[in-house]
C-alpha cells in the first residue's frame, strides 16, 4: 500500500496528515460544557451534528419502541441557539410554556396532531408510564454520549482526515479494474463525504471502516496480481466526481461495478445480455463520432439509442460511453469508465477484429510468398531463355501487378488467385 501513499504524496503533497488520528476517547460532557463546544460550531457543523443527532434519536424510539403503546411517533427535534437569551422570538417551549434548550416534536399518527414537548415531559403530555418516560430520558443521554466523540474530536482540534479519504478515492480506482471488486460502502461514504463537506472529524468507526475498505480492496489487487496505471488525471476526475455531487458518483459507480445489465437497461430490454450485433454496432457508431463535432457527435449517438436494439440501454449510458470516448478514444480509461457489462462487450468485438486482422495478414503473407516463389521461378526460366511465349506473358502481368499491389486490395486476391491458376497449369 506504500506505493498508493507515494503516488498521492507526489501529486497531493497537501492532504498528508501531519498528525496522527486519535483511536480511543473517554472523555464524556456535561450538558454545560457540551453546549459550549456547540455554540462554537459554525451553522454547518451545527446542522451536521443536528443531523446525526437526528438519526440517532430516531433509531433509539424505533429499536427501543418508547411510544409503542400510544399512537404517537417521534418526528423530529429543534436545538435553541438562543436558550435564555433576550431574543424570545427565536426561543423554544415545551407544550407547557417552558423554555427548552431541546424540543422533542412527536405527531399522532390518528389525527396528525405535533406536540412540542421538553424530555422529561413525555409521561405528562403522551401519557406514558414513569418508566417509558426514564427510559426515553436514558436514551436520550445515550444519544448525547454518543455526539460527545465528534465534540471531543472538534476541541482537540482534530482535522477531517483528508489523507484517508484521498486514498479510499484512490482504491475505488483500482476497485473498479478489479475481476471482484468490492461493493461499496454507500452509507459510510456519503456519510463521511458530509463530514468533509463540513469541515469536521468523522467518528472512530468510521475512520477504522475506511481503513478496513482500502486494505481490502488492496489485498484482492494482489490476490489478482493486478498492477494499474494510474494518472493523475484519473485520480482528479474520479475526485471531482465525488465532490460535486457524492451520490450521484456512488450510483453510476455501483451500476458500473455490476457484471449483468439490471441496473443500466431500460424495461424493454427483458433479459440481461445483449447479442454480439449490439456491441458490433455500437462500435461503428462510437467510430463515426470520431470526427464530428461534439453536436453531431451526440445526434449520431441519439440516433443508435433509438434504434430497435439501442432502445436497451438508459439514454443517459449513452452520454456517459460518448463523453469518455471523445476523450480518451478506445485506450484503457475509456473502458473503466464506462458499465463492465458494455466494457466486457466492446472488448470481446475488438479481441475477434483483431484476430480477424492477424488472420488476414497471415493470408497475405502466405499469398505474397507463393507469388514471389511463381515470380522466381519464371526469372530463372527467362535467364535460361527456356520461356514459352505463354511463360512470359506471365511473367510479365506478374511484374505489373506487384507494382500496384497495395493499390487497390482487390489486386492482391486476382493476384494470389492467378499464382494458383498458373501453379496448377505448370503441373499438368
Amino acid at each position: 500500500m506504500d506505493e498508493w501513499t507515494a503516488a498521492l504524496k507526489e501529486w497531493y503533497p497537501e492532504i498528508l496528515s501531519k498528525k496522527s488520528y486519535p483511536l480511543k476517547i473517554s472523555k464524556h460532557y456535561t450538558s454545560g460544557q457540551r453546549w459550549e463546544i456547540y455554540e462554537r460550531l459554525t451553522k454547518v457543523q451545527r446542522d451536521l451534528i443536528n443531523q446525526h443527532r437526528r438519526y440517532l434519536i430516531q433509531s433509539q424510539f424505533l429499536e427501543e419502541n418508547y411510544l409503542l403503546a400510544t399512537d404517537w411517533v417521534f418526528e423530529d427535534f429543534r436545538v435553541n441557539p438562543f436558550f435564555r437569551t433576550n431574543r424570545r422570538q427565536e426561543k423554544l417551549f415545551c407544550k407547557c410554556g417552558r423554555e427548552l434548550k431541546v424540543q422533542y416534536i412527536v405527531k399522532s399518527e390518528k389525527t396528525g396532531e405535533r406536540l412540542m414537548l421538553g424530555i422529561s415531559h413525555f409521561a405528562e403530555h403522551l401519557h406514558v408510564s414513569e418508566r417509558v418516560a426514564t427510559s426515553i430520558s436514558q436514551g436520550m443521554t445515550t444519544v448525547d454520549l454518543a455526539m460527545d466523540e465528534l465534540l471531543w474530536l472538534k476541541q482537540q482540534n482534530t482535522p477531517f482526515p483528508e489523507e484517508l479519504w484521498q486514498k479510499y478515492l484512490y482504491a475505488l480506482l483500482y476497485n473498479n479494474r478489479l475481476k471482484k471488486p468490492r461493493k461499496l460502502n454507500e452509507r459510510l461514504m456519503l456519510r463521511v463525504s458530509e463530514f468533509r463537506a463540513a469541515d469536521f472529524p468523522i467518528y472512530l468507526a468510521d475512520y477504522k471502516a475506511l481503513e478496513k475498505e482500502i486494505a481490502a480492496i488492496y489485498q484482492q489487487t494482489n490476490v489478482e496480481k493486478k498492477t494499474v496505471d494510474l494518472t493523475e488525471v484519473d485520480f482528479k476526475n474520479t475526485k471531482t466526481s465525488v465532490e460535486i455531487d457524492t451520490k450521484a458518483f456512488i450510483e453510476t459507480y455501483q451500476a458500473f461495478l455490476q457484471k449483468d445489465l439490471s441496473a443500466i437497461k431500460t424495461a424493454e430490454c427483458a433479459h440481461n445480455k445483449l447479442p454480439e450485433s449490439f456491441y458490433r454496432d455500437l462500435l461503428v457508431t462510437l467510430r463515426k463520432t470520431k470526427n464530428q463535432s461534439r453536436v453531431n457527435a451526440e445526434v449520431t449517438i441519439q440516433h443508435f439509442s433509438q434504434t430497435a436494439q439501442g432502445r436497451w440501454i438508459q439514454p443517459q449510458i449513452y452520454s456517459i460511453i460518448l463523453e469518455n470516448y471523445l476523450q480518451y478514444g478506445l485506450k484503457e480509461a475509456f473502458f473503466y469508465h464506462i458499465p463492465r457489462p458494455i466494457r466486457n462487450g466492446l472488448l470481446r468485438v475488438l479481441k475477434r477484429e483483431q484476430a480477424e486482422k492477424e488472420s488476414t495478414t497471415t493470408a497475405e503473407v502466405s499469398e505474397s510468398k507463393q507469388r514471389s516463389e511463381v515470380s522466381v521461378w519464371l526469372m530463372e526460366k527467362q535467364q535460361e531463355q527456356s520461356l514459352n511465349k505463354t511463360q512470359r506473358k506471365a511473367l510479365t502481368l506478374i511484374q505489373q501487378l506487384e507494382e500496384l499491389r497495395g493499390t487497390d486490395q482487390s489486386i492482391d486476391y486476382l493476384l494470389a488467385d492467378y499464382v494458383k491458376q498458373t501453379r496448377e497449369s505448370e503441373d499438368k
